[in-house]
């Protein structure tokens, strides 16, 4: 069985395999915190909870049972790794219970640890014999591994001890269906289909039970209930697509890829075999189009680039049909029918030494000449044959569309902080302790990364104020202060800064002046940006493998400079300012300075290790950095100090 026989599992059955329990052996805990975080639990609010969870560890941080529930919290974010360490705790805290040491052992296959889950799975055993959910996730794991017989004695073992539900059914079918035991694999999914008439899992996996024995009517009708009884789920409808290919039925299967591309914008896969279909319908700019989209999601799919420059080539785009044969070529090196294409694409730019070097090497690695090409040049038969029907990253709207990590995202790092002077909500805005440092006029400092929190009615009061005062007593640095922050607001440039500059000739110490003028050089930056219709967004892509900002170089890449002089400023006078080194990690992020960008996003942490911010972004430059595994782990820091978005970055780059 190849992957896509079984990758639905992924999708819509490991949840089943998490249990929420209260147990005696745990003492419990402030109960307000606890059970209310239990009742967000069970209504699926895992954000919601993991803020009460968080309380309740803050009060009773040796609670087993807190940090098993806070686990199972992160796990239904898809925080695997999050889930992982607390789970960890739990254990280290009161290794007595099945339970934990099953739920760990489901992270762990999410993590392909596969070795722990077993491990996990056998120490649960050992725990509770007569723990048929045990056998039953161990089944999956066996699945995933491709132990297919393995998973059949688990599945048997589980239904020996009479466990309820249609998913062992499903399970020991896909295992069947492993080993090719077509008819065992039918009545098992029947009997899941019977046991629940509304399971998806079911009516889908005896689809492609049906789509291997080439009944096509038969896995088409299986598909089309499935995707009936949920039309987000995005298994389906792709093989579904694959299926009506077969029929043949081009327009069917299209108009299901388009679903699919919908439902799952980040699946490479939806778009390759949609290009390919799109080629079949003599489309050749469609499918360019997604070819496209392969390259910037798989960088490394190496039959998308090379299809894409066939295309090209049919489009008389010669030269970008030759950028995209050198990177075939600088991905697989030995292909002979890329050679060849290159070949041909050399004699058409006149190169013919270049065309001479590239036939003999298509000779030498694929013995072929010009009265013979390649196999590939057949066109609709064989681009079809090239349909990728591994299902790969779908994006699991299959049984929880509406599930916050499954939302899309725009990928960007969280902006800078400023010196907040008005009234906002308390989660709106962060303090900083100042009291009994030096350089500072207040004790607590109130920042926010909320741009327009004070409003113009709010700013030109203040500016009016700060004015009278200074016309009828003396200008004074913090008056010249809080009006050039109102300037800022109101997005009054040039009297800010004005205003900034007066600040420091009057006290080069007024560290909050450095700061608030760095902060405004940025934001006049940003709008300078705008106002030359300029993208001004900065996202993450692996594909550019930098994050993209279109500052123009010159005069602004000076401001960017200034910028960090101002932020140097700040930080010499007080080393212990989180803030500042954030921000300065912000700006040195848009210069492309990742190194030190994640050196001062590190520096704000040991200053604030709650700066949930600052582990958003430097999780961001690490995956950029592809240090996966710090970047994960600093999402899952962020998710777990509240920021949401780090679990859809979680979800897109951190699990396959």
């Amino acid at each position: 069985m190849d992957k896509r026989h079984f990758i639905l599992l992924h999708s819509t059955l490991w949840l089943f395999g998490i249990v929420l329990f209260s147990d005696p052996a745990y003492s419990q805990p402030d109960l307000n915190y606890k059970q209310t975080a239990v009742t967000l639990l069970r209504n699926g609010n895992y954000i919601e909870a993991l803020e009460k969870l968080n309380l309740a560890i803050q009060k009773e941080p040796s609670l087993a049972e807190l940090y098993f529930l806070r686990g199972f919290s992160k796990y239904g974010l898809d925080d695997y790794l999050g889930a992982e360490l607390d789970y960890t705790r739990s254990i280290d805290l009161s290794p007595y219970l099945a339970d934990v040491f099953l739920n760990r052992a489901v992270v762990r296959s999410q993590l392909s640890n596969y070795k722990g889950a077993m491990e996990d799975y056998a120490h649960a055993l050992e725990l509770d014999t007569a723990n048929a959910d045990i056998y039953l996730n161990r089944a999956r794991t066996n699945l995933y591994l491709k132990k297919y017989y393995s998973c059949l004695i688990d599945c048997n073992k589980a239904i020996q001890m009479k466990i309820e539900g249609e998913m062992v059914y499903v399970l020991r079918g896909s295992a069947q269906l492993g080993i090719k035991r077509f008819p065992g694999a039918l009545e098992d999914f029947s009997r899941a289909i019977e046991i629940n008439p509304a399971s998806v899992a079911g009516y889908t996996q005896r689809g492609l039970v049906w789509l291997d024995l080439e009944q096509i009517d038969s896995a088409i009708i299986d598909f089309s209930h499935a995707i009936k009884l949920d039309s987000t789920n995005t298994f389906a409808l792709f093989n579904r697509a694959l299926t009506r290919i077969k029929k043949p039925d081009p327009t069917g299967a299209l108009h299901d890829l388009d679903q699919v591309v919908r439902l799952s914008p980040y699946n490479s896969y939806a778009y390759y075999n949609r290009a390919i279909v799109l080629i079949g319908m003599n489309d050749k700019k469609s499918a360019i189009r997604d070819f496209n989209y392969v390259n910037r999601l798989d960088p490394k799919n190496i039959m998308s680039h090379y299809y894409r420059s066939r295309l090209k080539a049919e489009l008389h785009d010669y030269k970008g049909a030759l950028e995209d044969l050198d990177r075939t070529l600088e991905l697989l090196p030995d292909y002979a029918d890329a050679y060849y294409d290159r070949y041909q694409i050399k004699n058409k730019l006149k190169d013919t030494r270049g065309a001479m070097q590239d036939y003999k090497k298509a000779l030498e690695l694929g013995g072929k000449n010009h009265f013979n090409p390649d196999s590939l040049k057949l066109k609709k038969k064989d681009y079809y044959e090239s349909l990728t029907k591994l299902s790969g990253d779908f994006e699991v709207m299959n049984a929880s569309s509406n599930k916050l990590q499954n939302q899309t995202i725009e990928i960007k790092p969280l902006p800078v902080f400023d010196v907040f002077l008005g009234r906002a909500d308390f989660d709106k805005v962060r303090l900083y302790d100042a009291y009994h440092k030096q350089y500072y006029y207040t004790h607590i400092v109130v920042l926010t990364n909320i741009r327009d929190l004070m409003g113009d009615s709010t700013a030109l009061r203040e500016i009016h104020k700060q004015t009278r005062r200074m016309d009828t007593t003396a200008t004074i640095p913090g008056y010249l202060y809080e009006r050039a922050i109102a300037y800022a607001s109101i997005g009054d440039f040039q009297n800010a800064m004005n205003d900034f500059d007066a600040t420091l000739k009057l006290d080069s110490n007024f560290i909050l002046a450095w700061f608030s003028r760095a902060n405004t050089r940025y934001e006049l930056i940003r709008r300078l940006q705008v106002e030359e219709e300029i993208k001004n967004e900065i996202t993450i892509t692996r594909s550019s493998q930098k994050f993209q900002t279109t500052a123009p170089s010159g005069e602004l890449e000076h401001t960017y400079e200034g910028v960090i002089h101002d932020y140097d400023h700040t930080l010499a006078l007080d080393p212990g300012f989180p803030f500042a080194f954030y921000n300065r990690g912000y700006i040195n992020t848009i210069m492309g300075n990742y190194n030190e960008a994640v050196r001062d996003f590190s520096n704000a942490i040991n200053c604030k290790n709650s700066f949930a911010e600052a582990y958003y972004n430097r999780g961001l430059i690490n995956i950029l950095l592809n240090e996966n595994q710090q970047g994960c782990e600093d999402l899952s820091h962020a998710g777990e100090l509240g920021i949401p978005e780090a679990y859809k970055v979680m979800r897109r780059y951190c699990y396959k």
